[in-house]
C-alpha cells in the first residue's frame, strides 16, 4: 500500500520538537519509508527499526521497517505481506490500528517490508511499574480487561501476538493499548532469522509450550496475559528474575509466585491463565467476559488465513464494545494526575536470550 508522498518542504529534525523518548534521525536513517516522511526514531531491535512519521492527514504514525537480512528472504516477504494484511483487519479495540503496509524498493532491491500503525501516546506498563510500583487494584482490573479485549480482537483476526510483555502495553488516558502484533508467523518462516540462532519472543514472557519448542497459539498469549497481570499487580515477574535458561526452567516446571496479588476473581483468573497445559487456560474472550462479570464467551479461533468475505462474529464484537465502554468509564487513575508522555510501539524484540528479568525497557527501545 502506498503512503503519502514526500512534501516539498524539508523538515528540520530538531530534538526539542520531538515527543519524549523519540530520537532525532541519524545520517544512516532514511528520510522517508513508503512515502511517509520520517520525523524521528522510536527504537530498534533485532527485527528492525521503528520510526515516528507523518501520516497522510498530518497525524503521527509509527513506521516499522524490517531488517535488510530479513528483507532478502523471499519466504519472509511473502509471509509478512499475508500477516500484515491480517493485522490490518484487527478491530482497533485497545490496540494500535494498522494503517498500511508495503515494501519500499528504494531502500532495498527486493523491497524493504514496512508496516504503518497508529502512534500511541502513553506510558509503557514496564516503565509505570518500574517507576511507581504495582498498580492499585482498581487500575489493575482495568488494564486486565483492556489487554484481554485486545487479545480477543487479535485472535479473532486469526493472529497470535506472541511477544506480549510490559513494554508492548501502553497505558493511555483512555485505557491500555496493546502494540506490536501481526508479524510473528512471518518471522517463524524466516530462514534468515533462524540461521542466526536468535529467539523469537522475549524469554521470561513466553508460555511453557513455546519455551520447549512448541507452536505459539492463542493460549500462549493468554499465558503471557497472566504473566503481565502478575507483574503489574506485584511489581515482579511471576517466575522470578535471572538468566534466561533458569527462568525458562521455572516457567516449565514450577508454579508462579502470585504472593502480593490481591485475592479474588482476578487472582483466580491469573492462576488459570498460567496453567501449564494450554487446554487448561481460558480463552481471551472468556477472560474478557469474566472480568466484566459474565461467565460465558465464545472460544478463540485457531490462527488461520482470513479470506475476503469471512463472516464476522457479532456477539464477540458487541462484547468487546461493551468492555471498551466500561473501560471508558474507568480511565487509569494513575495517569490522570498529570500529562502523559508519548511512547510509540517497540521495534519488535527478536534478540538472543538476555537476562529474562530485564523487563524495565520502554516501548520503542526494541
Amino acid at each position: 500500500m502506498d503512503g503519502p508522498t514526500d512534501g516539498a518542504t524539508e523538515r528540520t529534525q530538531v530534538q526539542d520538537t520531538l515527543p519524549g523518548g523519540i530520537h532525532p534521525l541519524s545520517l544512516e536513517d532514511p528520510k522517508s519509508v513508503g512515502g511517509y516522511p520520517l520525523l524521528g526514531r522510536i527504537g530498534s531491535g533485532g527485527m528492525g527499526t521503528v520510526y515516528l512519521a507523518e501520516g497522510e492527514d498530518g497525524a503521527r504514525v509509527a513506521v516499522k521497517t524490517i531488517h535488510p537480512r530479513l528483507a532478502a528472504d523471499a519466504v519472509f516477504r511473502a509471509r509478512f505481506a499475508d500477516e500484515a494484511a491480517l493485522a490490518g483487519r484487527v478491530a482497533s479495540f485497545c490496540t494500535a490500528a494498522i494503517v498500511s503496509h508495503g515494501a519500499d524498493t528504494g531502500l532495498h532491491e527486493a523491497g524493504l517490508p514496512y508496516i504503518v500503525s497508529e502512534y500511541i501516546g502513553g506510558v509503557p506498563l514496564a516503565r509505570r511499574v518500574t517507576e511507581s510500583g504495582p498498580l492499585p487494584a482498581s487500575d489493575l482490573h482495568g488494564v486486565a480487561a483492556g489487554v484481554a479485549t485486545a487479545l480477543a480482537a487479535i485472535h479473532e483476526a486469526g493472529l497470535v501476538h506472541r511477544d506480549l510483555k510490559p513494554s508492548n502495553v501502553v497505558l493511555t488516558l483512555s485505557g491500555p493499548r496493546v502494540i506490536d502484533f501481526g508479524i510473528a508467523r512471518a518471522l517463524d518462516a524466516s530462514t534468515s532469522l533462524t540461521s542466526t540462532g536468535t529467539v523469537l519472543g522475549t524469554p521470561g514472557w513466553m508460555a511453557p509450550e513455546v519455551l520447549v519448542g512448541g507452536t505459539a497459539t492463542p493460549a500462549a498469549d493468554v499465558f503471557a496475559w497472566g504473566l503481565l497481570m502478575a507483574y503489574a499487580g506485584t511489581g515482579r515477574p511471576a517466575f522470578g528474575e535471572g538468566q534466561a535458561l533458569d527462568v525458562a526452567r521455572r516457567v516449565v516446571q514450577e508454579e508462579p509466585d502470585l504472593e502480593g496479588l490481591e485475592d479474588g476473581g482476578l487472582k483466580d483468573l491469573v492462576r488459570a491463565a498460567l496453567a501449564k497445559k494450554p487446554g487448561d487456560r481460558p480463552s481471551a474472550p472468556e477472560l474478557m467476559m469474566r472480568l466484566v462479570g459474565r461467565d460465558e464467551a465464545a472460544p478463540a479461533p485457531e490462527p488461520e488465513v482470513v479470506v475476503e468475505g469471512r463472516p464476522g462474529r457479532p456477539l464477540l464484537v458487541l462484547a468487546i464494545m461493551a468492555v471498551v465502554a466500561a473501560l471508558a468509564l474507568g480511565v487509569v487513575a494513575a495517569l490522570s494526575a498529570g500529562p502523559v508522555p508519548e511512547a510509540g510501539p517497540s521495534a519488535g524484540e527478536v534478540a538472543p536470550a538476555p537476562a529474562a528479568g530485564d523487563v524495565a525497557g520502554e516501548s520503542g527501545t526494541g
